[in-house]
């Protein structure tokens, strides 16, 4: 067993704990584990959420993926902390005998809030009771219990019926008519001059005829998403409306960005804009069953906290293509040099779109002059910081708003 007091003049030395004041690390040591691991011993980012592991002696290999890294005692690497905070898919290996320490990540939190000075803090503090709704989830995301929302089944029946490659028009004009709701939209969406439709047409079937059956296949799961971003029956509804005006607001972004940069194809960033937080879905489907409901804040931290790997888990189970499924995943977390250009987009949408976010949010936002992303995909900013491109096409941006959640 390792003595706690040991860790009190490495804490200082940490780079998240620099500027903490002494009652605060005190408060952190008191709460820490040290262990220790012998060569070839493994610790998994996605069973590590709530600590902050900090390597003390030895030397580790962090794998993510096809790619690692090491990292020894003696590198500042190892004044950071090993995984990122939605880090759920890196694990490191003990490459000797090697000493972890793990620091409780709501102490940490709590500290800060305690501190109040000029720190940006983007997380609240959980009672007992809602730290243990928040492991329960992490939990049935593991086992493979969590309840996940289903695909309506327009977009379910259409992404079967496409997979035949002697499909035609009449038959995906059949499986589309079956929800008048996504037919009227879908009609809207091609006769839309967002879209770059030049003159009118009145028949699905020439609608889709016009689109194409990938994009005719992309747009009805974009636009029949719709129905499972709103509950109205939860008791999270305005939580879950206010996603929804996000996530159209991030999709015509990307949309935008898409067609300006040519980096994807502009219907493929539509709906990953759409869908990149439908992993809040069934995290609110599990806390609205919950006897115990925390509020909106608080539902909020809790999503932030899983929706990477829950929104992962809702890509595999409705089928979608890889590339989507990695921007739900990544788009909120770190950025990665070598992601994806979709991802890319996604990430830049999100920061871009701040017209419907809160102050909380706000704070948050990375300036876009910081991203990477920016500058792998060419696009310029103003004077003020702000996007070119989207500051070009506004408008565009409100009708292709329009065209995807109409009021």
């Amino acid at each position: 067993m390792h003595e706690a007091l040991t860790l009190d003049p490495v804490v200082p030395r940490l780079k998240p704990f620099a500027d903490m004041g002494e009652s605060g690390r005190r408060e952190l040591i008191r709460h820490a584990r040290v262990v220790d691991l012998k060569p070839g011993q493994k610790v998994y980012a996605r069973e590590e959420y709530r600590h902050l592991l900090f390597l003390l002696k030895g030397k580790l290999v962090i794998a993510r993926g096809d790619k690692a890294r090491s990292v020894a005692d003696s590198d500042k690497a190892a004044l950071e902390p090993l995984f990122a905070q939605h880090d759920y898919r890196s694990h490191a290996v003990a490459a000797q005998p090697s000493t972890l320490v793990r620091f409780d990540r709501n102490v940490y939190e709590t500290q800060l809030n305690y501190a109040g000075d000029a720190m940006e803090v983007g997380e609240v503090e959980l009672s007992a009771e809602e730290g243990s709704l928040l492991a329960t989830l992490f939990q049935k995301t593991q086992t493979g219990d969590l309840a996940l929302p289903q695909l309506p089944d327009v977009a379910l029946h259409l992404q079967q019926a496409i997979e035949d490659p002697e499909i035609d028009i009449s038959r995906v004009t059949e499986i589309v008519e079956r929800d008048p709701s996504v037919t009227a939209r879908l009609l809207a969406v091609a006769n839309s001059p967002a879209m770059g439709s030049r003159y009118e047409i009145a028949r699905l079937s020439d609608a889709i005829t016009r689109l194409g059956l990938e994009r005719t296949r992309q747009l009805v799961l974009a636009l029949a998403a719709r129905q499972v971003f709103i509950d109205r029956k939860s008791p999270y509804r305005a939580l879950m409306e206010q996603l929804w005006r996000q996530s159209t607001r991030v999709s015509a972004i990307a949309y935008v960005l898409a067609e300006e940069s040519g980096a994807a194809d502009r219907e493929r960033a539509l709906l990953a804009g759409l869908l990149h937080r439908v992993g809040a879905l069934p995290v609110l489907g599990e806390i609205a069953a919950s006897k115990d409901q925390p509020d909106a804040v608080k539902v909020e931290h809790m999503i932030r906290r899983l929706e990477s790997m829950t929104g992962e888990l809702v890509g595999q189970q409705w089928g979608l293509a890889s590339d989507i499924i990695a921007a739900i995943r990544d788009s909120g977390g770190p950025e990665e040099p070598d992601a994806a250009s979709l991802t890319d987009l996604v990430r830049i949408a999100r920061n871009a779109c701040l017209r419907d976010a809160s102050e909380a949010e706000r704070a948050r936002a990375i300036p876009l002059k910081n991203l990477q992303a920016i500058r792998r995909l060419g696009f310029s900013l103003d004077d003020e910081g702000n996007l070119a491109a989207v500051e070009k096409a506004r408008p565009r941006i409100e009708s292709l708003m329009q065209v995807l959640s109409p009021e």
